[in-house]
C-alpha cells in the first residue's frame, strides 16, 4: 500500500495552513487547512485501501465543512461572486483564498478532479441520483 500520497498531501496542507496563517494573521487558517488536509488525507488513504465510499467521505466532509461552518455559521460568501467582491475591495478573505487553491493552483497542482473535493457545489452535483442524462445530448452543430 502507497501511504506516500496522504502524507504528501497533508505536508502540503500544512505548509498552505502556515503560508496564509503568516499572510493574514489569522488563527482560523491553521484549523482550517488542517481540517480539509486532514480530511483529503484519510480520503487517498481509504481509496489505496479500495474503498469506494473513499471519496463520498470526503465530498461530505470537506463539502459539508465549508458550506455549513464556513459559508452559514462564518457568514462567508465562497462563490464566485463573493470572490469578485472581497478582491474589488483589496481583502484576503475566505473567497479568494478559497479561489486561489481550489479553484487556480490546486487543478494547476493536482488536475482538473481537484474541485471535486475542495467544492461544496461539485459535493452536492455529485450526491445527486443522476450521473448522467436520461436522454441523448442535442448537437448544435
Amino acid at each position: 500500500m502507497n501511504i506516500k500520497a496522504p502524507i504528501i498531501m497533508e505536508l502540503v496542507f500544512i505548509m498552505i495552513a502556515v503560508l496564509v496563517y503568516i499572510t493574514t494573521s489569522n488563527t482560523f487558517f491553521i484549523f482550517n487547512f488542517l481540517y480539509i488536509g486532514t480530511a483529503i488525507a484519510v480520503g487517498l488513504f481509504m481509496m489505496a485501501k479500495n474503498n469506494r465510499y473513499a471519496r463520498n467521505l470526503v465530498m461530505l466532509a470537506v463539502g459539508g465543512y465549508l458550506f455549513f461552518y464556513v459559508g452559514i455559521l462564518g457568514h462567508e460568501n465562497l462563490s464566485l461572486s463573493g470572490f469578485w467582491y472581497y478582491l474589488s475591495l483589496g481583502v484576503f478573505e475566505g473567497a479568494v483564498i478559497h479561489f486561489l487553491i481550489a479553484k487556480i493552483f490546486g487543478p494547476l497542482l493536482f488536475g482538473r478532479g481537484w474541485c471535486g473535493y475542495a467544492c461544496w457545489t461539485a459535493m452536492i452535483l455529485d450526491l445527486l441520483p443522476y450521473k448522467t442524462s436520461q436522454k441523448e445530448r442535442k448537437n448544435w452543430g
